[in-house]
Order: structure tokens, then sequence, then C-alpha cells
């Protein structure tokens, strides 16, 4: 199926017409039929819009997979860990974490301190990640030191430092969490370090 066709399928999947959905894009019937038809290219933050609504994977509507995955909004919470990476927002488009700063960083230079963030921040594709990263709530100490394992985010601006350290981890008896190589995160760094939640993003190939 060409990818231009699944806009128009997710669309009526999500029983919307044409009208009601070029309404909530604020655009004209015209233009979405272009786009629904491949006559014309959406542009990638548009393509990011319409799969917010639609509920439903960009790379489900760029044809890359065959399974409608919803978009997950990322937790506030978890800005902190995502040093360098780029996520977007609906009023203001793509920005990236600068978690030294505790800000969001525009193309025009502009900063939004993580605390005045009012919408929903969202990742790039999650589909399109190299790695595993850490999804939904983080995990409270109460939570962690229940749980038989829990996924690390370590809270880093060395993005090599950190894809070395994060994974599965267990509670220890010393309070802190341990990995199947001896390394150690601290309840009392819980926040300040690091952050832990309950299940981290698929691979690619399906795996965890």
């Amino acid at each position: 199926m060409e990818p231009t066709n699944r806009i128009a399928q997710a669309r009526l999947d999500a029983g919307l017409t044409t009208s009601e959905l070029a309404e909530k894009l604020d655009v004209d019937k015209t233009t979405l039929s272009n786009w629904e038809s491949g006559r014309r290219q959406l542009a990638l933050d548009r393509l990011v819009q319409v799969a917010e609504i639609l509920n439903v994977s960009v790379t489900y509507l760029l044809g890359l997979d065959e399974y409608i995955s919803p978009m997950e909004p990322v937790s506030p919470a978890s800005l902190f860990v995502l040093h360098r990476i780029p996520v977007w927002m609906r009023s203001r488009g793509w920005a990236l974490v600068n978690s030294i700063k505790n800000v969001l960083v525009f193309a025009d230079k502009s900063e939004l301190p993580f605390i005045k963030i009012q919408e929903p921040v969202y990742m790039v594709a999650p589909a399109f990640s190299l790695s595993l990263r850490g999804i939904g709530e983080p995990l409270d100490i109460a939570h962690i030191i229940s749980s038989d394992r829990v996924w690390v985010e370590p809270i880093s601006a060395d993005p090599e430092l950190a894809g070395e350290l994060r994974g599965w981890y267990h509670s220890s008896r010393h309070r802190c969490v341990e990995n199947e190589y001896g390394q150690r995160f601290y309840m009392d760094t819980y926040g300040a370090k690091w952050l832990a939640y309950r299940s981290c993003l698929m691979g690619l190939d399906g795996s965890e």
C-alpha cells in the first residue's frame, strides 16, 4: 500500500470524514485530498500532527511498517534523560532537549524551561530509535524496591555514557539497583543521576 493511501485509510479507521480531519488540521479539504492522493507531500511536522490526530505511528503513514502503533507523549519527568534528543510540540514545532539547563531549545534559539511546558511533547518517531529507551512515567522509589526489575535511564549529558549504563536493573538490599555487570545506581541519587521505568520501547526486531 502506498504511504499516501495510508492517511486516507487511517482517517477512515478513525471514523473521520475528509472535512472533519481537515478541520482538526486547520487546512482546507483540497489540501488534505492532495496529501491523501499523493499529489502533494507533507512536511515532517504536518506528518507528525496527522499521526497524532489519527492515533497511528509516523512509520505506519510512511509505509515503513504494517502496524498502527499509537504515538505516546513524552512524560515531562523523562525530559531529564533525553539530552540532545529532538522532540516536537504542536504549538512550536521541533526542539532539542537540553537537560543541562533543563530547557527545550528551538530552531530560533529560543528556550522553554521544562517547568513551563503546558502541552504534550513527543519524541521523534520511536520506531526510528537506534537504542531502547524507558517509556511512561518514571517510577517512584517504593515501586522500584518492590519490582523484580526496572529499566534505568541515566541522567547524563554524555550520550555514550548513558548508552553504556541504560538497561535492565534489579533491586538490591544495599538500597540500590544493580545490573548483571555489577553497575549500581543508589536510591539516594534517584531523580538526580537516574530514573527508572516499568518498561522500555521495543527494538526494531521486536525484542526488548
